[in-house]
Order: structure tokens, then sequence, then C-alpha cells
């Protein structure tokens, strides 16, 4: 089917890209770059309107999961305000005129699923498509053709032993292999035939999407790997629909959603293959990335040659590709001179930018910044820039970054005093992993005040499993008897009594007692029960356990729970997070718990609401009154979408205290941690950190953060503890300042701090009226945002 392509809607939105015009010939596949997700979702919904207006008739794949946020919600806004749009709005600007596009005349055909899944399970991308596209855009039930990898018809039923679902038999997790070898039990014949069921399935699915002529419309995200639908790094570029593996990354990836790597890691998927998506030369495929973290993989796709390492380098083959991104995906992207003059001249590039070039270059050739040697000076592209756009000569430029970064580590080995200090964390391990070290001195200081604040509940962390364990626990130590022996129900159910919950835990780390550790963490569950019940009765508990152990059992993993089971889950995290803060003498009067309303399980979080979510952290504010406040300092679209939305709320309510003590001089520290990476330009304090620092992180680690030991939802980058992640960050950090610095800047220091150093620690710190400038494009983004509701 030959298809439509001419976009006015992309030559609209490029004549604004000011990383555009010089830089295209570096790029293999088009781009065009937006100021955020919330324009990129619009960009991406009008160039899909206007291809279906285009196309009446033609074949579409559309995305699930978090990245098509916007892109529903613009298109949703457009639909209902179709008359209004085409009349003065922007509609009518980009040549969208007449009556709305006609969905009915679409084929839609489904990317991708897990294998198996329940397709009311609302995390299945099936019962996604279902919700966000079918009921929301009118495609024509009878052109639609989805991907339901638990439906069996009664035969099937029959020949595969009488199962009732695919769940049922790859309860125990699915084995690939099974095509090729000859079964050796019942259970693997009929596993056997599922897999060539659906092996037949997928050639059907294939032949079918050929039949009408390829995919004319195909959109979709990224993963962190470079997958696109669920073509992992390695896929064949001539790859057709069919039933596969998928790698870890992508596993780690869908942890949140299916409830816990373990679970994900007990299936397969089915995916439309690399040849399936480019089939049609006229294919308009477009891939959205949103956020820092995709820069890379961004950059593999557009830059690098095709090869299967980088999955979506299959789409330079197509003349209508294109990459839709945000600013903060284009850090990887090379620049060409002279779009960066441009842009360091307009002042869009930060003024630290001449110092990443310098740093970016002494690191490609591996010279210290003292001594780089004059053909790198003379060769060198990143350093021939920086003096350009700065106007300063090598020599000064070198010698200047090598004081700015000795400067930098100087501030982080310095001791603070008088300072009350508020550390908040969206979760209840992100300020643990991003600046424990340093806490070991902040808190040394009696001068020093130290609160900590989580901001949300931290639920979605813990599974089904260890909820049920921690139950079970608690009504085995009540049915024996235990909890009344070593602590006594009349004290237990006294809510004064928590510090005491965490001193005895602690005890228990000091014996290296597991059954001691077992034993308060029950002692805390059975007393917030008995708060939340308004009880002293321990019948009565021990009747809501034995109840609510029977629901736990019921839940289905990554499916949506009860209130009061997240409420549970919320618990065990904030005891968690207490235990921490009690190695160090802080009592659990200096460890709030905000449990903020934006943080839910839903595929697309809210937002911060004011009165609810912003008013609550203004109160605790003006109640501590500190003169530091640290924060998560993650950019839109990277890492977990709780750092994000956290740091809007926070941000509304530090403007509102600063605004009413302006005596306060109010400093804003701002950390990442596993999920995001400070450059060395975007920071200026840095601490070194030491072995000992290490092995105390971790030991803390294993011993509180008893939820989080299996690392059921880990990072993509990393198979394993946080702590461990957070290890590597840190050693990775020093080593770029050691071979920046040179090593003998450190081992031959009077300095013991930085002869003992082996790890480094990245942080912004900021006054608020720069931590105010720093949020003006999130400002922006909000504002986008308050469009689609108005």
């Amino acid at each position: 089917m030959k298809y439509v392509t001419k976009s006015l809607v992309e030559e609209y939105f490029r004549s604004s890209d000011v990383y555009h015009e010089e830089s295209a010939e570096l790029r293999k596949i088009p781009t065009i770059t937006v100021d955020n997700y919330i324009v990129l979702g619009q960009l991406t919904a009008l160039r899909f309107l206007e291809w279906v207006c285009l196309n009446p008739g033609g074949v579409v794949a559309l995305p699930t999961g978090k990245t098509p946020e916007f892109f529903i919600k613009w298109m949703q806004y457009y639909l209902a305000n179709w008359e209004k749009e085409t009349q003065g709005g922007l509609l009518e600007k980009v040549g969208l005129k007449g009556k709305k596009p006609d969905f009915r005349s679409l084929y839609f055909f489904q990317l991708d699923e897990f294998f198996p899944i329940n397709p009311e399970h609302e995390r299945s991308f099936l019962h996604f498509v279902k919700k966000f596209y079918l009921d929301n855009f009118g495609f024509d039930p009878a052109k639609t053709r989805l991907i339901n990898t638990n439906y069996l018809n009664d035969e099937q039923k029959r020949i595969l032993g009488n199962v009732q679902s695919l769940e049922e038999l790859f309860a125990e997790g699915i084995d690939l292999s099974l095509r090729i070898q000859k079964p050796t039990a019942e259970v693997e014949i009929h596993r056997q035939r599922a897999i060539r069921l659906f092996d037949e399935f997928c050639q059907s699915y294939e032949a079918e999407i050929r039949d009408l002529g390829g995919i004319g419309f195909f959109l979709g995200g990224i993963g962190p790997d470079g997958h696109i639908a669920f073509n992992v790094a390695g896929s064949s570029h001539y790859s057709h629909t069919r039933l596969t593996g998928i790698n870890y990354e992508t596993q780690a990836t869908a942890a949140t959603d299916l409830g816990g790597i373990e679970l994900v890691r007990k299936k397969a998927v089915i995916t439309m293959g690399l040849e399936t998506i480019t089939y049609n030369p006229d294919t308009v495929a477009v891939i959205m990335a949103a956020g820092q973290s995709k820069s890379q993989v961004t950059a593999n796709a557009i830059q690098q040659p095709a090869q299967l390492l980088y999955p979506a380098t299959v789409l330079q083959k197509l003349p209508n590709a294109r990459f839709f991104i945000t600013r903060s995906a284009t850090t990887e992207l090379k620049l060409s001179s002279k779009v960066v003059e441009s842009l360091y001249k307009k002042e869009i590039l930060a003024p630290g930018y001449p110092q990443k070039l310098v740093v970016d270059a002494c690191l490609e050739h591996h010279a210290e910044l003292k001594n780089v040697p004059a053909k790198v000076q003379a060769e060198s592209e990143k350093l021939q820039l920086a003096q350009t756009i700065s106007g300063q000569p090598a020599d000064k430029l070198l010698s200047d970054t090598f004081a700015a970064i000795d400067t930098k580590i100087a501030k982080g080995l310095e001791g603070l005093k008088n300072q009350r200090f508020l550390h908040t964390g969206p979760h209840h391990d992100d300020i643990e992993l991003a600046y424990f070290p340093l806490l070991h001195h902040l808190v040394r200081s009696k001068e020093n005040e130290n609160h900590f604040v989580y901001c949300t509940s931290g639920f979605t962390s813990v599974t089904n499993d260890y909820l049920r364990f921690c139950f079970e626990a608690l009504g085995k130590n009540i049915d024996c008897g235990r909890l009344d022996y070593f602590i006594g129900y009349k004290h237990l159910f006294l809510a004064d009594g928590a510090q005491d919950d965490i001193t005895g835990y602690l005890q228990g780390i000091a014996h290296q007692d597991k059954d001691t550790q077992s034993l308060f963490v029950s002692a805390r569950l059975a007393r917030n029960i008995a708060i939340h019940l308004g009880t002293g009765n321990v019948e009565t508990v021990r009747n809501f356990i034995h109840e609510n152990i029977t629901l736990i059992n019921q839940l289905q993993a990554g499916r949506r729970e009860p209130e009061m089971i997240q409420v549970f889950k919320g618990w065990l995290r904030e005891f968690e997070a207490e235990l921490v803060w009690a190695h160090f003498g802080i009592g659990k009067d200096r460890v709030h718990h905000l449990r903020l309303p934006f943080y839910t399980a839903d595929i697309f979080p809210q937002y911060p609401d004011q009165t609810k979510d912003v008013v609550p952290i203004l109160n605790l504010l003006q109640t501590i009154r500190p003169t530091v406040i640290t924060l998560a300092l993650d950019p839109e679209g990277s890492g977990p979408d709780t750092h994000f939305k956290t740091l809007i709320a926070l941000s509304e309510a530090i403007d509102k205290y600063a605004a009413e003590h302006p005596e306060i001089p109010l400093q804003i520290w701002g950390y990442r941690n596993v999920w995001s990476r400070f450059k060395i330009h975007e920071v200026n304090m840095i601490v070194p950190i030491s072995l000992n620092s290490f092995a105390v992180l971790h030991n803390m680690f294993n011993a509180c953060f008893l939820s989080q030991r299996s690392a059921s939802f880990p990072s993509y980058e990393y198979d394993g503890s946080f702590s461990e992640l957070a290890q590597r960050v840190w050693v990775e950090q020093y080593e770029h300042l050691t071979r920046l610095m040179g090593q003998e800047y450190f081992y031959e220091s009077e300095d013991p701090m930085k002869r003992r150093s082996y790890g480094a620690i990245y942080l912004k710190t900021m006054s608020y009226k720069e931590f105010a400038d720093y949020m003006k494009p999130v400002r922006r983004l909000l504002n986008m945002k308050d469009t689609l509701t108005q």
C-alpha cells in the first residue's frame, strides 16, 4: 500500500527546533527536538492525526506503557476540541482542517504482549490497548488485531491437557527450548504444543500484516537497551512476529508492572519483528524519547551504523523514520560546532558548557588536565570548540577546569555547622543511595540538626510475597506467645512505644540475631495494626491478621490491590527508613512520613495537588524551619516518575516557604542516585568517600531494607542490590576524577580524606534564587500540562 507521508506538522515543529538545522548531517535518522515530554506528546499526536487524515484505510501500530501518556492525552484533547482547534487553533496552523479523521477506516495491530498474561490484568498490553486506544479513538473492532496470550478455545484446552489458561500451564515459567527438545514428561508435551500453537499464531499475524501492505504508521518508545517493541539488543533486522525471550534490561524495566522481576523472568513475549515494522518502505515510523536516561540509546540509534546491537538502527532504511525527542534526551547527540556556538551565544547551553567540552576531551583522550599533550590540544575538536565559544586559550581552559574541580572537592570536604537540614526522599532508600557516606559527617556535628522526610509511602517497592511473609511471621509470634513474652501486649499497643521497636531491632543486629530482628518487625506491624483498629485487644489484632493473610493470598502480582494493602506495605517501608537513621542515634521524632496521595500505582500517575500534596510539605517546612533542603534533582523523563513529581511538589512548597521567611539563607542541595547521573560540569560539590563508607552502606542496606534484599524491582543497569549499584556509580565518578586530576592529586595529598578516597559523590548546591531559576523549565512544562485540563 502506498501512503502519503508529507508532513506540515513536522515542518512547523522543525522550524522552532534550535538543534536541527546544522546538525542534521550528523544524524542517520532525522530528529525533531522539543522542550519537554508534554510538548513531545503534542507533536506526536498532531503527526498521527495528520497521517490518519491523509491515509484512510491505513494500518497502524501504537505503543503501550508510560511512554505514550501525553500522546494519548493530546489525542483526547484534539478529538474533543476539533472544531475549535481547526478554526484558529494549532490544528489550523499545522494545516489540519475539515472533518475529524475517521479511525474506523484504519486497521490496528497490537505491537507486543507478555506471554502468557491474563488480558484482564491491568498491566497487560491488551488491556492498555482496549482502555486507551480502542475505547478512546474509535477504531473498528472488526479491523483490530489483538494479541491474547492467555486465550484457549475448547479444542485447544483439550489438546493441552484440559488446562483452563496458559498462565496455569506455564505457572512455573516458560522454557522456549522445548521447541526443539524432546519432552520427558506429559506436562512438557502440553507446553511444547502450546509454544507451537502460538508460533502458528505469530506466523498468521505476520501474514495478515503483510497482506494489508505492512504497517503504515508505527509509533514506539525505546527501551534501556535500545529495544523497540520487544526487539531487544541483538535482534535480527530481518525478524518477524514471534514468540521469544527478553533480556535482563527489559525484564528489570517490566518488574514494577508485573510485581517483581522474579515473575517477569517466568514469562516470554510475543512481538512484531523489526522487518515487520519496516516491511513497507513508506512506513512513517516515529520513536518518542524523553529524558536524559534515554540520551545514549537515542544517540546510538541515530548516529551509529545499522547493527544488531542497536535495534532501532533498522529504521535508518526508512525514508520516513523520525525520532521525536525532548531537549534532555539530546545530551549524548553530536551537535555541529555551528549549532553549539549559536546555542551558547543564546544562553540555551549552560555557562559551564566549555568546562563540559574540556572534561569530555580529556576523558576521551585519557589525558590529565595538567598534562594534555600538544597534539591532543591541536587535534581535539572539543577543545577547539571550547576555545571558540569561551574566547579562552586551551591552557587557561585546562587550568581553570582543574581549579574548578579542585574547588568543588574542597567544598565537599568542608564541615558545615549550625545548619538545620531537611533531607527529603521520594522513596525510602533514595537519600541513602545518593549521599549516605556524607551523612556520616553531617550527623556527627552537635551544632547541626538533621530531619528526614519521605514524601511517599513507597508501597510499590514491596512485593506481595514479602508482605505475606511479614504477616505470617506476626501471626506465628502472636499464636506462640512470643510477642507477649518479650514485649508485652499492654506496652506493645501503645503508640508512644514505637521507638522501642527500633531499639529492639538494632539490638538484634548487634547480637547478629535474625530471630530478634524478625520479632521487632512483627512488633512494629502489630503496633500499627492496633493503632489503625483503635484496639488493645490481641484477639482483634489476631483476627485482623488472619483475614488479611487470606486476602494477600488472593492477590495477583502487578494487579490493582486494595488500598489497605498499600498501607501495610507503606508501614514496612517506613519502619525500614527509621532503622537507618537510628544507626546514627536519630530518633523516630526526626523521621517524617508524608504519604503524599499523588503517589499511586496507576499507569499514568497523578501530578501533585496544591492542597493534598504541597500543603503538607509546607507545614513541615514551617515546623522545622530548615536552612538546607536536600532533594532528588532527576531531570524529567529520567528514572522513576515519582522523583520528578516529588520535585514538583517540593518546589511549590519551597517557593512559599522562601517567600514567608526571607531572613533564612536557604540552600538547596540537589542529588541524584542510581537512576540518573550528574556530569562533572553540572555540580559544584564533590565529596570523596572511603572504602569504609562502602562497607557501612552495604551493612546498613542489608540490615534495614529487608523488603529490598531480593532486588525484586532492580535497576536495568545492574542485576543486584541497589547499594552495590550505588557503589559502582560512586567508583566510576571517582575514576573520572583521577583521570582528570591525576592519581597523585589524591594519593599524595596532605588531606587524609583525599588519600583514603575510592569513590566520589556529586551534588549540586544552590541558593533559593538559583533553584527557582533551575525550575523554570519545569514550570513551563506544568503550564503546558494545564492546557489539557482547560
